[in-house]
């Protein structure tokens, strides 16, 4: 016998009930979430961007300032977000303690972003900044925390996701659309780690999953055939 200190007795009930389960969570796991209108658009050049949603990569400029809730820093706008370190669900006793998200807010004055064929204003107008760049934290206790990034004319690469429109001098523009509901700038550095880097390592968590319900199968399927 291969395995002798594994050695017992599986009848079909037992193979049918461990594929099963296998399959469930290969299910689970295998199942694509429907990809975000940010995930599935191809970034398109300025000077080539169509009427109507699209996405753009470049560097921003400002048209106006305004200040940052904590460090009062000149900026053309900011995410600023309140932390509490606390359990998660509504009983204590579930989970574990870390900082989580109680509110969070986005300001912008309106601003351009270009590439290396030209430059587009931005209504910021409902915008969502989703960055992990100039970061200030505050500290308020040991249980809050205020936090603040900012949108700063520094070089940082961005991409932001919005509709363009044509305004009445012939001049494009890119908002908020009503239908499509997407006004969202993000650091390169985090867009890729969300829509690149992470279903990557859950692809390959995936295929070992896979491969490690296969081996079980197997085993199960010889141990049922040599008893």
């Amino acid at each position: 016998m291969l395995f002798p200190f594994l050695s017992f007795d599986i009848d079909t009930s037992d193979v049918l009930f461990f594929v099963l389960i296998g399959g469930m969570i290969l299910y689970g796991v295998l199942k694509k979430k429907k990809p975000s209108t940010i995930e599935t658009l191809e970034v398109s050049k300025i000077s080539e961007s169509p009427n109507g949603l699209c996405k753009i990569k470049g560097r921003i400029l400002a048209i106006d300032k305004i200040g940052s809730p904590i460090t009062e820093t000149k900026c053309i706008g900011y995410s600023y977000s309140q932390l509490s370190y606390r359990y998660g669900g509504i009983r204590r006793a579930k989970g574990r303690k870390k900082w989580r998200t109680y509110r969070t807010e986005s300001k912008s004055t309106d601003f351009y972003i270009e590439d290396s064929t030209g430059k587009i204003k931005v209504n910021a107008r409902g915008i969502s900044i989703q960055i992990n760049v100039n970061r200030t934290e505050k500290k308020l206790s040991r249980t809050l925390l205020d936090v603040e990034n900012l949108l700063l004319e520094d070089g940082t690469e961005y991409i932001l996701t919005g509709t363009v429109i044509k305004n009445k001098d012939g001049s494009l523009e890119i908002i908020k659309n009503e239908k499509d509901k997407e006004l969202v700038i993000m650091d390169k550095a985090l867009y890729e780690f969300v829509y690149e880097d992470i279903p990557f390592m859950k692809k390959k968590a995936s295929f070992f999953i896979l491969f490690l319900v296969i081996c079980v199968l197997c085993f199960i399927i010889y141990k049922s055939i040599s008893n």
